[in-house]
């Protein structure tokens, strides 16, 4: 051994690492028989997956006393009756919820919704929604490295607002500040109204409707007070449901530039470059496709009351 490992230069322990292993045999990989799954368990199972969706494929065959049957096995049966898919999320609507939700619908079914400007903010964060990417890797190939954050990194807080076909902003929260009653209206101040608003004309003031959601800042006695001083009270700023996400138009234009910033897995090093991204995708978003969005608040109103007041989506 101490010959061969000198000609082969390797250690002389691997050689008779080896040479005892050589001598010794591989054992014979024994074929286990699959379980076979009936016909009856197979209803149990279909069952069982309706009830707990989220459940795991082991999870779902022990609740129907079907043991003794490999994780392939499994994943190939629900792969037949069923499609992995991730769980929705929606606001909790309980019935008073849903009663004003109801109303809301009814006071502005007759609303020329082409002069309500939506808004909202949004954070963007380095590395994506989730913080993580996945793709299609071929074989052979190694995933691209991604950036591990341990704090995640942070992101940047945007504002918008959209109307007719005309995208309002973005602008950007200045890093640090947290939106409270009086940061939220001195940032439409420095924003949106020496910005946007004030170049408008008496006429377009006059007709204009502000929409914004229920968050604590927005909706504040501090912020109400503030606003109706610019103007924007009573018929001028519009009521908010409770839990309404799903009535916002915004909401859409938020996924169309996260779908752009985020596309095939991109991560972000620094906050100015994200909101570089923001800036760049915005721009990048058409009139038409604003106007698409706005046009589509009758029919979102109409499946509000359809649905007695229920979550109808984006």
């Amino acid at each position: 051994t101490l010959k061969i490992a000198k000609l082969l230069k390797r250690d002389h322990r691997t050689i008779k690492r080896f040479i005892q292993n050589s001598q010794q045999g591989r054992k014979k990989r024994v074929e286990k028989p699959r379980r076979k799954i009936t016909a009856h368990e197979l209803r149990k199972v279909k069952r069982a997956a309706a009830k707990m969706p989220l459940a795991t494929s082991f999870t779902i065959f022990q609740s129907c006393n079907i043991t003794g049957v490999p994780k392939s096995t499994r994943c190939a049966i629900l792969r037949d009756m069923a499609k992995v898919r991730k769980a929705e999320k929606r606001p909790p609507l309980n019935k008073t919820h849903k009663l004003k939700r109801q109303d809301w619908a009814k006071k502005y079914l007759k609303t020329d919704f082409s002069k309500v400007l939506w808004t909202d903010e949004m954070r963007v964060s380095l590395d994506g929604p989730d913080g993580w990417a996945r793709g299609w890797i071929g074989k052979g190939q190694r995933a691209p490295v991604r950036l591990r954050r341990q704090q995640g990194g942070g992101g940047v807080l945007v504002w918008a607002g959209i109307i007719k076909d005309e995208l309002v902003g973005p602008f950007r929260v200045e890093d640090g500040v947290k939106l409270n009653s009086q940061s939220y209206c001195q940032f439409l101040e420095d924003t949106f109204f020496k910005q946007w608003y004030r170049k408008k004309s008496a006429s377009f003031k006059k007709n204009m409707i502000f929409m914004q959601d229920n968050a604590p800042s927005h909706a504040s006695k501090y912020s109400t007070a503030w606003l109706a001083r610019k103007g924007l009270k009573e018929e001028k700023l519009m009521t908010w449901p409770p839990c309404s996400p799903d009535l916002n138009l915004i909401e859409n234009l938020w996924s169309i530039i996260k779908c752009e910033i985020y596309k095939e897995g991109k991560p972000y090093t620094s906050l100015n470059s994200v909101w570089e991204a923001v800036v760049a995708a915005a721009r990048n978003v058409d009139s038409e496709q604003i106007k698409t969005l706005t046009e589509s608040m009758d029919g979102r109103l109409l499946s509000v009351l359809a649905k007695k007041g229920g979550y109808i989506g984006h």
